[in-house]
């Protein structure tokens, strides 16, 4: 047990440097909503993930902001850029999303038991692929991800914050 705490530390420290390398502006920077994927094949050391820009349509009822749930679906389509990969499994879907009407800004993801077969760097991937994507919409501030009707029980904590990820390394300037 205490070698699988271990692991998962390192696996989420290499995910911190990967992310740290990010490259190109930030979301708030670029004009419209971005969408977070893996970046490149997961053989090279650079940035663990990367953006590409929302195509999808916009809410209709706010004309402004897409839906969380039109934003999932685009991640879960994958990637239009051969530089970047989907970092969920196939065959996934979403069921809803929602938000907690005892907790404000807080949405929960509803996807198909799939999601549930990811562990160590890849569910830390895919949880931040979607936690960034959504953080980006004004009236969310953390995201809770269901799968099959459970959350993941080998998470340490089950509500996630764009915050936790570390997107920039100031070290390196």
């Amino acid at each position: 047990m205490k070698m699988r705490w271990i692991i998962l530390l390192l696996a989420l420290c290499a995910l911190a440097a990967g992310i740290a390398g990010c490259r190109g502006e930030k979301p708030e920077e670029q004009a419209g909503y971005v969408l977070y994927f893996a970046a490149g094949s997961g053989e090279n050391h650079g940035p663990a993930l990367g953006t590409e820009a929302y195509t999808g349509p916009l809410s209709v009822a706010g004309g402004v902001e897409p839906m969380p749930s039109e934003l999932v679906q685009a991640l879960l389509a994958g990637p239009a850029s051969e530089d970047l990969r989907s970092p969920f499994p196939k065959g996934i879907t979403l069921h809803r999303c929602e938000f907690d009407p005892d907790q404000p800004g807080h949405l929960k993801v509803h996807l198909s038991e799939q999601y549930g077969e990811l562990t160590d760097i890849s569910l830390t991937l895919a949880d931040y692929a979607i936690v960034l994507t959504l953080n980006q919409l004004e009236n969310v501030e953390s995201v809770e991800i269901i799968s099959g009707g459970y959350a993941a029980n080998y998470r340490s904590h089950q509500i996630l914050t764009a915050a936790e990820a570390l997107l920039t390394d100031e070290l390196a300037d």
